[in-house]
């Protein structure tokens, strides 16, 4: 009988060395330098080689664009904005970066718009650029997009939100970690990447659109991306997201980069790969502001006028092609169209039911607060089954349904 164990023990450990090693985790784009090529899930470990892009310059942009901060590629057409100062103003342009049409933004101000972003139905504009460190009035601007696209006059509503980590408001100007230029849209969320002037990382904030008008943005992660980020955009069909940004490599003399984060997992943008691609200096792409995907690989940045003692270099649009870059036949890249989850009702009271796209019948989930702490966490739901939030107080939530190795968060609000 132990003889007979014995060989089963035998049988496992080869067929754990034949199937089990082939299954192991690890760096799965070949174009990495530590590719592995028996890794059938990505770690995030990719380490690539320094890599240089040079952009298509379309042009020298007019003086109205000259403190240009974001840039939005919808139904065709290129949109923009100048930061604080400026007046509240977006100017459409063509893809020759000419202005060809100016829309006002009615009863609001300008205190430092640096970014502009897009859902289905909304622009988005934020209003946190924050150098000093000292704002307690960061907003967001919300304005229909049938709006913007018919007319030259538009109304915004507003969402005032505040860090949760920051407890000091006495910075040095250009000398903290509280300051943000860039955010996107994606899955009933704005999704912020700030400008860490201190540390040269990036936090990633979650802010949840409902019908609250001043929220706290909850900490997702941070990444050291050894520069200062500028905007930044997401392709909703595979999730490819860029980072612009630039650095100060001595003597104020500026470069300028991308980082490409794909295959990650799902929310935790982080996670996956994270490919830095250097796209040129001050002296030919200027300080690149606003960046925007038309397609899945393609897209236009632009930059605003650098003015010194020494020097003047004109603002400017670029457009780019990444697909090199972004080529792996045997990559995970996820497909957020595959998976759609949703909630409801939203916002609610006692109970929420989950809804699938497709047919799971059982799944996990964890309820978090805005501090990313786990509320509640079960185990083997079912999908007609009620959630029971009464003991839950009052606020903004977000939920993270599990199942077949996929996950999905939804922010809710419990009233």
């Amino acid at each position: 009988m132990k003889k007979v164990v014995l060989n089963y023990f035998g049988v496992f450990c080869v067929l754990f060395q034949l199937f089990g090693a082939s299954a192991q985790s690890g760096c799965t784009d070949p174009q990495a330098q530590n590719y592995d090529l028996n890794a059938l899930v990505n770690d995030g470990s990719c380490d690539y080689s320094v890599t240089s892009y040079s952009m298509q310059l379309i042009a020298n942009l007019t003086e109205v664009l000259d403190e240009n901060s974001g840039l939005i590629y919808s139904n065709d057409r290129l949109f923009s904005i100048n930061d604080g100062g400026n007046g509240t103003q977006i100017q459409e342009l063509s893809f020759q970066g000419n202005i060809l049409r100016t829309i006002h933004v009615d009863s609001n101000q300008n205190t430092d718009w640096e970014a502009i972003t897009q859902s289905e139905s909304d622009v988005f504009i934020g209003d946190f650029g924050n150098n000093a460190g000292n704002r307690t009035n960061l907003r967001i601007l919300r304005i229909n997009k049938n709006e913007l696209q018919n007319f030259d006059t538009v109304h915004a509503s507003q969402v005032h939100f505040n860090y949760p980590d920051q407890v000091n408001f006495s910075n040095t100007v250009n000398q903290h970690n509280f300051d943000c230029e860039a955010f996107f849209y994606y899955q009933d969320s704005l999704h912020l990447f700030t400008k860490g002037w201190e540390n040269l990382y990036t936090k990633h904030y979650v802010i949840a659109l409902n019908s609250q008008d001043s929220v706290v943005a909850q900490l997702r992660d941070s990444l050291f991306v050894d520069g200062l980020i500028t905007d930044a955009t997401i392709d909703s069909t595979t999730g490819r997201i860029l980072l612009l940004g630039y650095k100060n490599n001595g003597s104020n003399f500026y470069t300028s980069f991308v980082c490409l984060l794909f295959d990650y997992n799902q929310h935790h943008f982080f996670s996956g790969n994270k490919r830095r691609i250097e796209i040129g200096n001050m002296l030919t792409v200027s300080q690149t502001e606003g960046i925007a995907f038309e397609d899945a690989s393609s897209g236009y940045i632009s930059a605003e006028k650098i003015t010194s003692s020494i020097l003047t270099i004109s603002p400017k649009m670029f457009h780019f092609d990444f697909t090199t870059y972004f080529e792996n036949p045997t990559s995970n890249i996820i497909n957020f169209s595959e998976f759609e989850v949703k909630i409801y009702p939203n916002p609610a009271k006692d109970y929420f039911n989950p809804s699938f796209s497709d047919d799971t019948q059982q799944f996990d989930f964890q309820i978090k607060d805005y501090l990313n702490r786990v509320i509640m966490d079960r185990k083997t739901a079912l999908s007609h089954d009620k959630i029971d939030i009464r003991l839950l107080q009052p606020g903004t939530y977000f939920v993270e349904l599990m199942f077949n190795q996929k996950s999905n968060v939804i922010p809710f609000t419990k009233y």
